[in-house]
């Protein structure tokens, strides 16, 4: 029941019905779904310490906006554990995943040709070809949860996202070619360093977290003054 009250959650948050700032309907939920209030208080609990809700004593659960620096530490840690999990997972997924990687990126240049948009989940399908053959099975859950974090639960738009989306499936072909003859270093580093990158995606970024335009490089900027600040007080 826990399971299914996280799922009817993401699926009104990713529909724009319920959106950052606003409370969660304990009632309806009980109503709708038919479940008690032990399994709507732990999915709540759960859902809190993932970053997702923001539980408010005597008021209820509201849905939490993921701020900036939220966001950016998420892709720091995605980047780092995806390129871990693919290192990982290189043999197995050059033995068994490379032809439904190619029939992935076939369907979704079959879509970029026919002016079609991508099925929701194309994306996350292809990661998942390769992150289920990793051995190290603790990795990935934490991995597929920051992925949820910064992809599912945001509510944004497609089309702005198009361009990108085109050039992300060309590294995918590319993560293919490195599968096929390269090496698991190699195939880590290119997902890390390359495929979650930000620097010269700032747009990609803060279209995907719903943000104005200049926000991901003060960020940055922000950051930077931040460590030599610090590394003056140290010195």
């Amino acid at each position: 029941m826990r399971k299914k009250l996280y799922d009817y959650i993401k699926i009104k948050i990713n529909s724009g019905e319920l959106r950052p700032g606003d409370p969660i309907n304990q009632k309806e939920i009980f109503e709708e779904l038919n479940i008690s209030r032990t399994p709507y208080r732990d999915c709540m609990i759960q859902l809190e310490s993932e970053g997702f809700v923001r539980i408010i004593p005597c008021k209820g659960v509201v849905i939490r906006e993921l701020s900036i620096d939220e966001g950016m530490d998420a892709q720091e840690v995605g980047a780092a554990l995806e390129g871990m999990a693919c290192e990982l997972a290189f043999y197995n997924a050059r033995e068994r995943s490379i032809p439904k990687l190619i029939e992935l990126i076939a369907r979704a240049e079959k879509c970029f040709h026919d002016n079609e948009p991508l099925a929701p989940n194309l994306n996350m399908e292809f990661h998942m070809a390769i992150l289920e053959q990793s051995p190290n099975h603790s990795l990935v859950e934490q991995l597929i949860k920051m992925r949820e974090r910064i992809y599912d639960f945001p509510q944004h738009a497609t089309l702005p996202l198009l361009k990108w989306e085109k050039m992300f499936w060309q590294e995918h072909r590319h993560l293919v070619e490195i599968l096929k003859n390269g090496t698991p270093t190699e195939f880590g580093r290119y997902m890390r360093d390359v495929h979650w990158k930000v620097q010269g995606r700032e747009e990609y970024w803060e279209t995907l977290l719903s943000v104005k335009p200049g926000t991901v490089k003060q960020y940055f900027e922000r950051r930077r003054a931040y460590c030599e600040q610090e590394r003056e007080t140290n010195n």
